[in-house]
């Protein structure tokens, strides 16, 4: 008689294999994460050195202008973007806070987070500002790719569909005449065109964000508000105009003039705490070099995505329409998981208080007392905030 394989023999050499495969996949799973929380750390860390260096320089930590409300309660559009007339929705929580540990994410519980993590970016740790003349033709072909894509697509939300479809231009030459009547505005929501979020105080923004066009620097309050007018190290003596700061900064490296800006205190102050964001700094460049470090997270810049790009339109992004959107050059640090930091310093920022959301992408204000809060309440965010990172705080 021929030898064969049992029934049973066969069994159990399955079930082997599929507890090997079962030990195997975890075992990947707790790597997996152990990594994404050191490289958290490792940038947490990279951060609060930079913010050191901040203080040491200027008596204060990063003076990051509230560029929204503080109040978790405020309702929000689609977009994220709040409401400050006064609309609030208070019964946020009560959502199934178990549920929600085992990876359930209800409409109640998604609509409460989007009104909390707008509080929570009131002072976002990323900088957005118009992108650079020379990247005006790839937005406009990423612009095209994704009409067609709206176009073609069977699997896109009508939602997706309209903001796909309406595409977006390089904020440079096409909105400097659109957001005309908004010139003498400096709120983020009322031109979108700057975030001076706390990357535009660790980076030289002169020499990061002064690269479109330079009417932008000089007729626009939203740069002008959060900016005073150098003075050129060299003479000691005062700019005459942003355009000259401008032109200076947009000059070949290698030249005096560009030297001029690059050696403003402000800017140059930067070189000191630059090495510690090497490969750290999440942008849509390949390559970002500054003071002769590269600072670009080259694992993470993949290009233009709508998940990894700001799109905008002035008082927000209005899906009826399919004008007006832009899309802004940007800086941040994201943690383990792609997701931003958060960041908190009160006036007279002398503290400050830097975390992560952790892996459930979940977090809740530090500045909210939980002792304020009901049990239901307490329930819902203790679910939110059991993975938080927050071991950076002065």
């Amino acid at each position: 008689m021929r030898k064969a394989f049992t029934l049973v023999e066969m069994l159990i050499v399955v079930v082997v294999l599929v507890t090997l495969m079962t030990i195997t996949f975890r075992l990947g799973a707790i790597n997996e994460t152990s990594s994404r929380r050191n490289t958290t750390v490792t940038r947490l860390q990279k951060l609060e050195n930079c913010l050191s260096g901040y203080f040491a320089a200027f008596g204060s930590y990063p003076p990051v202008a509230q560029h929204g409300s503080y109040n978790f309660y405020l309702r929000v559009d689609d977009h994220g973007i709040q409401n400050l007339d006064g609309d609030e929705n208070t019964s946020i929580f009560g959502w199934d806070p178990d549920a929600f540990r085992r990876g359930s994410r209800p409409t109640e519980e998604i609509e409460a987070w989007n009104q909390v993590q707008a509080a929570c970016r009131a002072q976002p740790v990323g900088c957005a500002f118009p992108f650079r003349k020379e990247f005006s033709d790839f937005v406009t072909a990423w612009s095209d790719q994704l009409k067609e894509e709206a176009a073609d697509s069977k699997s896109l939300t009508h939602a997706q569909k309209s903001m796909f479809a309406a595409g977006f231009d390089d904020g440079i030459s096409q909105n400097i005449g659109r957001h005309a009547r908004f010139k003498d505005k400096t709120d983020w929501r009322d031109v979108q065109l700057f975030k001076f979020g706390l990357m535009s105080f660790l980076l030289p923004r002169y020499l990061i964000m002064m690269a479109s066009d330079e009417s932008l620097y000089s007729d626009y309050a939203q740069w002008t508000g959060n900016n005073s007018m150098p003075s050129d190290p060299l003479t000691g003596q005062k700019y005459i105009s942003w355009r000259k700061v401008w032109d200076d900064a947009n000059r070949d490296r290698d030249t005096t003039d560009y030297a001029r800006v690059a050696n403003i205190p402000s800017q140059a102050v930067c070189a000191r705490w630059m090495p510690n964001l090497e490969d750290s700094v999440y942008t849509p460049h390949s390559t970002l070099s500054i003071f002769g470090v590269d600072i670009a997270d080259n694992e993470s810049t993949v290009g233009f995505s709508l998940s990894s790009t700001e799109v905008h339109s002035p008082g927000g992004y209005d899906q009826s329409s399919t004008s007006g959107q832009y899309v802004l050059d940007f800086c941040t640090v994201r943690d383990g998981w792609w997701e931003e930091f958060y960041y908190y310093s009160p006036p007279p920022y002398q503290t400050y208080v830097l975390w992560s959301s952790g892996p459930n992408k979940r977090t809740f204000p530090p500045w909210i007392s939980r002792d304020s809060l009901d049990s239901k309440a307490n329930r819902c965010v203790s679910a939110w905030i059991e993975d938080d990172i927050v071991n950076m705080s002065h």
